[in-house]
């Protein structure tokens, strides 16, 4: 029987868990849609311990479909968000995920005094609605009674790190762009003071990096889930750099840039020396890469989820599964996520808008404009990070779609190799565990782990790329044009929800 490697993955759509034998072959993969979230209005939470019993519940499925001897388990998930707990480990009421839009009002407020322009100063990053610190500063203001209560501010993969170990930890690449310097690796404790919060840095767990923040599991849990007691559990990094690694960012040749569209959608590039950057905007986050050098990437609220809200809008739930290209004259701006936009655009105020609209718009031209945009704020990104003549790795659901990924490579002028399995993240914390578990070295890693792309996409030649090319080019016109405006229409809507309000 092999040696197997288990990962663990809790995020925003899916929850999953797999097992890998020690030359990086899938051996086993179990799923199950996380039904923790709780969305109502600008409300967005995840009920921790259904998150808790969901993750376990995937990994003991996981466990009784294999044959192998375990000889580690990789965590990772979602790396935004507030998973507060108290002093004994409980959770202090439900977490706030990274798609809550509560605070939004709050970042305005703060950014109106400057507070964001000094944090951005301390830790290199603009907060945003999605900002642990700026959530736990919501909480002490509005649940004052429950803030009191917390004792360490977590994220998803600490919480079950927490209930896989009974270990309160913590690896850095996750926090320090909220609460540190990723230069130095040292918490600010000057944010409290900034932002007027009475307790935050205090509140986050010691740090240790990646490989050696691991701890034993716990007998329970072995008992029930069928693993060894004391089996080596590993905190990774959170799931977007877990998923970069698992597409080859860093490992594959050539590939030296990353776009993945799940719940939402991230860009990424890899780079040696930071001042590399030409122009990165306040939302964009730069961090240590798990395997070496950093990266810089471009996290957006607004991805997949996208298509969700242009079913409502058209009626037709089968365009989220897949659209043929519907070329028009049809410009989407897709920032319809409560919690505004946080890059390439960083603001709270941030909405979505479709110019071009007639009489004879179909469905079809919708959704295929919708893919559109998130083109655009994808080669909009990539045009901002440092410079590079690297493919793109493409990644997440959006991935197997053809019409889409050609789309993709013809608009940012750059080959697209894309992955379909939809297992990136379980991949790239599989290849760290072979790394700090069976000191797997990176030819090896991109070789066995990670392994060539499914296909490559190349760019298009002729009308569909000119087409593409004069689209892109207005659609940031109408941006730009857009955007002064876009705090007035946050004051329009508040004002009309007054009104519904008190015409109710």
């Amino acid at each position: 029987m092999d040696d197997l490697i288990f990962c663990l993955d809790s995020g925003t759509t899916t929850v999953k868990a797999a097992a890998f034998d020690t030359r990086g072959r899938l051996v086993v993969v179990t799923e199950r849609a996380n039904g923790a979230l709780r969305r109502e209005g600008l409300q967005v939470e995840q009920d921790m311990l259904v998150s808790r019993d969901d993750a376990l519940a995937v990994l003991k499925d996981c466990v009784s479909q294999t044959q192998g001897t375990a000889i580690g388990l990789v965590v990772t998930g979602q790396g935004d968000g507030l998973w507060p707990v108290d002093r004994h480990g409980d959770p202090v009421g439900r977490a706030m995920t990274w798609l809550d839009g509560r605070s939004r009002s709050l970042v305005s407020r703060l950014d109106g005094r400057c507070v964001l322009t000094c944090v951005e100063k301390l830790t290199s990053v603009r907060p945003t609605a999605a900002t642990q610190s700026v959530q736990l500063l919501w909480l002490q203001l509005n649940e004052p009674e429950r803030y009191e209560q917390v004792a360490h501010v977590l994220r998803i993969k600490e919480w079950l790190f927490l209930c896989l170990t009974g270990e309160v930890r913590a690896e850095p690449t996750s926090l320090l762009h909220t609460w540190g310097n990723w230069r130095t690796g040292e918490l600010i404790t000057e944010i409290d003071q900034v932002l007027g919060l009475k307790r935050g840095t205090s509140l986050v767990p010691d740090m240790q990096p990646i490989g050696e923040c691991v701890a034993g599991l716990s007998d329970d849990l072995a008992r029930d889930l069928g693993l060894p007691s004391g089996l080596p559990v590993l905190m990774g990094p959170g799931d977007v750099q877990a998923s970069m690694i698992g597409l080859g960012l860093g490992l594959r040749q050539n590939v030296d840039r990353c776009s993945i569209f799940g719940t939402s959608a991230i860009h990424a590039c890899l780079i040696e020396d930071p001042s590399e950057i030409r122009n990165k905007p306040s939302g964009a986050l730069i961090q240590p890469f798990a395997i070496g050098g950093y990266f810089c990437s471009y996290p957006s609220f607004n991805g997949t989820t996208l298509f969700e809200h242009v079913a409502r809008l058209t009626g037709r739930a089968d365009l989220s599964r897949g659209a043929k290209p519907a070329f028009s004259s049809l410009i989407m701006h897709p920032f319809f996520e409560p919690g505004g936009e946080r890059s390439p655009y960083t603001t709270p105020h941030a909405k979505g808008a479709m110019i071009g609209l007639t009489s004879a718009t179909t469905p079809e031209q919708i959704a295929w404009a919708a893919r559109e945009a998130l083109v655009f704020l994808a080669r909009k990104s990539h045009d901002m990070m440092a410079e590079g003549g690297g493919a793109i790795a493409l990644g997440g659901g959006l991935a197997a779609d053809n019409a889409f990924t050609s789309f993709m490579a013809t608009s940012n002028l750059r080959d697209v190799h894309r992955t379909t399995t939809g297992h990136a993240s379980l991949k790239g914390v599989g290849s760290l565990g072979a790394m700090h578990l069976l000191g797997a070295s990176r030819q090896t890693l991109g070789d066995d782990w990670i392994g060539p792309a499914d296909d490559v996409s190349r760019p298009e030649q002729g009308a569909v790329a000119d087409y593409a090319q004069r689209k892109y080019a207005l659609f940031l016109t109408l941006v730009d044009a857009i955007e002064p405006r876009w705090a007035e229409l946050s004051a329009l809507a508040e004002l009309s929800a007054t009104q519904t309000k008190d015409n109710a």
